[in-house]
């Protein structure tokens, strides 16, 4: 399943973690985040793998039956990510799809800026942000004053879709977030402080990374 295709939440304290055993030879293995009452599943061997207390980043799909089910390549230790590791996963990543996302913003995303190559929001973000959220990414642009330009996006999908928005100048997004995870010091098991941000963010272990918000 592509990485896109799966839900995330960050930074979830497993409880009331329990290993069922199925009529198939498999393991059902199901939890619920200490401040929830949602149930997260999958099926693996008769062995632990969540730690009562421990946070975790997951990647998870709906099935048929309404069930969050987690898929194993993205679950990961909130407590175990690498900052600059993660980073320059992420930017490989971006790499691989740049063809496909740069096609798409020309395509989609109209702007009158003349001075360089601007992102439209959505495709800044996979192209340089994806090691934290969508939305740390954009406040953090905002307070380092990155160049923008007002747009509109169009799916050509939805033929009568034409929405304003916000495009990010390409030169300097890559320095800024190299600047960002840098500087980055864990302040709780789960959240960064940089001297360059005002506010306490999180940075995803690379099997947490993906495109989709």
């Amino acid at each position: 399943m592509k990485s896109r295709d799966l839900y995330t939440r960050h930074d979830l304290i497993a409880s009331n973690y329990t290993v069922t055993e199925l009529s198939n030879g498999k393991f059902l293995h199901q939890f619920t985040p200490s401040t929830t009452d949602t149930t997260y599943q999958f099926e693996a061997n008769g062995s632990p793998i969540i730690v009562e207390g421990e946070r975790y980043n997951i990647g998870f799909f709906v099935d048929d039956n309404n069930n969050n089910i987690i898929e194993l390549s993205a679950l990961s230790k909130t407590s175990e990510v690498s900052p600059m590791f993660s980073y320059a996963y992420s930017l490989q990543l971006a790499r691989e799809d740049h063809i496909v996302e740069k096609e798409k913003n020309d395509s989609r995303v109209t702007h009158s800026a003349s001075d360089g190559y601007y992102w439209g929001k959505k495709y800044a973000w996979r192209m340089f942000g994806t090691v934290i959220s969508d939305n740390a990414f954009f406040k953090y642009l905002k307070e380092i004053n990155h160049p923008t330009v007002s747009c509109v996006t169009n799916n050509p999908d939805l033929p009568y879709s034409s929405d304003p928005s916000t495009a990010y100048k390409e030169e300097g997004l890559e320095d800024a977030m190299r600047n960002l995870i840098s500087t980055a010091e864990r302040v709780t098991p789960a959240y960064f402080k940089s001297p360059l941000y005002s506010k306490k963010f999180s940075i995803k272990g690379i099997k947490a990374i993906t495109d989709k918000k």
